[in-house]
């Protein structure tokens, strides 16, 4: 992942010394930018290493979090550009699933809601082509993108039903992305006393993703309008804590708004 950050960044270098090369070229446009983002994990049917429901379903729900940064177009001829920047963004999504499982004879019905709130920095690498040069006009592209996931917090809340047996209550919050153990707080439904179960130890979710985008916005003079999609193509999800089957892959679409500042 390093080496991909390398690489963006000399791309990006190119780009600006090829922009250099000539005095006719338009010239190089730095903006700021600000929006709203919905997040997704795009999470296929699955389930924990050696348990198999005989039933379970699961949806996931997108939240609004907020993204802000730099972008900076760099020209490569007259309605051609590589696009980079730097943007943060505070994302936010939710999960619910439910699943019942036969252990020893015994069956588990978990219910379970998961929401995931996280911070990023991500470093997109696009190329951007403006139809005309005019100072008001469409412009699309598409690219990729490297992300590194700074921290977060997932907070966990389940009940769980053993027939025949008792029912348990599971919740409790901790950062995904960060090493140490993870516990979560659980009691008897009919007992308020709560003791402490050990869920894993490590990160559930790697820092770093890579992934293709997609814009398409509007230039009104020095303000942009724009729409902008992230699809991330690495599972984020570490199978030795969340299971083989588990997939999470981020999908982000980002409604923007941007001011030319030169």
């Amino acid at each position: 992942m390093r080496k991909l950050f390398f690489l963006l960044f000399l791309l990006a270098g190119a780009g600006f010394v090829f922009a250099q090369d000539s005095d006719e070229s338009p010239k190089v446009r730095v903006s700021v930018r600000v929006g709203g983002v919905g997040s997704l994990y795009v999470s296929p049917k699955g389930t924990s290493i050696g348990l198999n429901p005989s039933d379970e379903y699961a949806t996931n729900s997108m939240k609004i979090g907020v993204t802000a940064g730099v972008s900076v177009n760099v020209p490569l001829t007259p309605k051609l550009f590589l696009q980079t920047g730097l943007m943060y963004s505070m994302q936010r999504n939710g999960e619910h699933g439910f699943a019942t499982y036969l252990v020893n004879d015994t069956n588990l019905s978990v219910d379970a809601t998961i929401k995931y709130k996280s911070h990023h920095l991500r470093l997109p690498l696009m190329l951007m082509y403006h139809h005309t040069t005019n100072p008001n006009h469409f412009c699309a592209g598409a690219g990729v993108f490297a992300d590194v996931a700074m921290g977060g917090r997932l907070n966990y809340s389940s009940s769980a039903r053993l027939t025949p047996g008792d029912s348990y209550i599971f919740e409790g919050d901790f950062d995904p992305f960060s090493p140490g153990n993870k516990y979560l707080n659980y009691h008897i439904a009919s007992d308020e006393y709560t003791q402490k179960y050990l869920v894993g130890n490590g990160p559930f979710f790697k820092r770093f993703n890579f992934g293709v985008s997609a814009e398409i916005g509007y230039q009104i003079s020095k303000v942009y309008l724009g729409a902008h999609l992230d699809f991330g193509i690495i599972n984020m999800a570490r199978p030795e804590m969340c299971g083989e089957l588990y997939k999470q892959r981020p999908l982000d679409v980002m409604v923007l708004i941007g001011y030319n500042i030169n």
